[in-house]
């Protein structure tokens, strides 16, 4: 498993994400405030994570603090293009602040949300597994490992 992680922002609205890579399955964990400014490189390195072979991306919001709501649609709509190209994205752990703002945006529709990460790679495993030939100690391996 590879973890790296990334800055951007001032103090005040500081944002993280820390990836974790486990075969064709990768975990982000947002952290601090998602805005205009950081959502577009949020979104690049989504894309970049899918062009270089991970199908499978479970993006966990329990450490975000806010999510600037004029972002969102630009966002959900890049989530939903990386699905229309065959990578499976799913949203986990909002807290009900983070989840309102989705919703009240219509940024919630056509997008997996689960309330736990374990939920969420649950269901990536059911997608791995029906994506491969036959159902092997890999798919295991990965929701072991995140």
């Amino acid at each position: 498993m590879r973890v790296t992680k990334n800055n951007t922002g001032h103090d005040k609205s500081i944002f993280r994400t820390r990836v974790q890579e486990a075969g064709a399955l990768v975990a982000i964990v947002l952290e601090g405030r998602l805005s205009v400014r950081n959502v577009e490189a949020l979104t690049g390195r989504l894309a970049r994570l899918f062009t270089s072979g991970k199908s499978a991306i479970v993006i966990d919001f329990s450490r975000l603090k806010h999510a600037d709501y004029r972002c969102l649609p630009s966002f959900a709509s890049s989530l939903r293009r990386l699905s229309l190209c065959g990578c499976h994205v799913t949203l986990c752990s909002m807290s009900d602040y983070v989840f309102n703002i989705f919703k009240a945006v219509g940024c919630d529709d056509g997008l997996d949300i689960y309330e736990s990460k374990q939920e969420a790679v649950r269901a990536l495993d059911f997608y791995l597994a029906g994506s491969c030939a036959s159902r092997s100690s890999r798919t295991r391996t990965i929701s072991a490992t995140i």
